[in-house]
């Protein structure tokens, strides 16, 4: 929103953006308030979650929900993408409004994806390209229209037949806005956010948020992801060959030396020494 080389549409609840990736590093961790539509226009990325990885090429969309995941840049290609972020409100207001009679019978699902893709129809497809006449205008077009188009494009995603789990995931959403701090913590720990930024995700303020924390967790968010970071990290250290380096980066701390500090306050000794004892009782036993 705050770079002015980008075309963008701002709404009150949600943002439609040509995104050219500036290639700095091939793999980062990135995160966001809003649930989005991707529309690759050319180059490639992936999206990376615990999961599963999707490579989105040219042509392809996928919706990805809010939240933290990695990405992995190709430095032959250049990337460009058009965006359209959405907060949970407007997702609630299009899925009363525009799909109620297609979400008839639906169920919430227990723990959605974070990546889901997007069939793109001959009709989709020339949605997604008529949002440059908007995009490349220069002045100011009515909000009216541009959230029209961009419900227009919702509804058009979810009367597709090969994207009903997308529908049925915009359902889930609508029914559970904001999403529980629980459901949020457990999901999103091992990515390294700070703990005004997991307040944001939870849709809450960050005294709230803390408020709302203690009284589930019986302790403070700080000290909930230290320990769940370490333990995460201890289990990876025994049962896979990742390089110290590498679990670090994968439990969410910020550096090497916060996490061998951290693990030896914690468990009495570094991680190295952890994993030698530990792979010794196994061979004595």
């Amino acid at each position: 929103m705050e770079t002015p080389d980008y075309n963008k549409i701002i709404g009150e609840d949600y943002l439609i953006v040509e995104f050219k990736c500036p290639i700095k590093e091939e793999l980062f961790t990135a995160w966001s308030e809003c649930h989005s539509v991707v529309y690759v226009l050319s180059g490639q990325k992936k999206w990376i979650t615990p999961e599963a990885e999707y490579l989105v090429k040219e042509n392809q969309s996928i919706f990805v929900r809010k939240g933290a995941f990695k990405n992995q840049q190709y430095f032959e290609d250049g990337f460009c993408v058009l965006m359209f972020f959405m907060k949970d409100d407007f997702i609630k207001r299009c899925i009363k409004e525009d799909i109620n009679r297609e979400t008839t019978g639906l169920k919430k699902i227990n723990h959605p994806d974070f990546v889901y893709r997007i069939n793109v129809s001959e009709s989709l497809n020339t949605l997604y390209l008529s949002f440059f006449s908007y995009l490349k205008k220069g002045e100011k077009i009515p909000e009216k229209i541009m959230e029209l188009k961009f419900r227009e494009m919702l509804l058009n995603i979810c009367t597709n037949h090969n994207n009903s789990d997308i529908k049925n995931v915009l359902y889930t959403l609508s029914q559970n806005v904001n999403g529980g701090i629980e459901q949020i913590m457990e999901e999103q720990y091992i990515y390294n956010l700070k703990v005004d930024e997991f307040a944001r995700l939870c849709g809450k303020s960050i005294s709230s948020f803390k408020r709302e924390f203690k009284k589930i967790y019986l302790t403070t968010p700080g000290k909930w992801l230290l320990t769940k970071r370490l333990h995460l990290a201890r289990n990876l250290i025994l049962n896979t060959d990742f390089t110290i380096q590498q679990i670090c980066y994968d439990c969410g701390f910020e550096s090497d030396s916060h996490f061998i500090r951290s693990f030896k306050n914690q468990f009495g000794m570094t991680p190295n020494q952890w994993r030698s004892s530990k792979k010794s009782s196994i061979l004595l036993n």
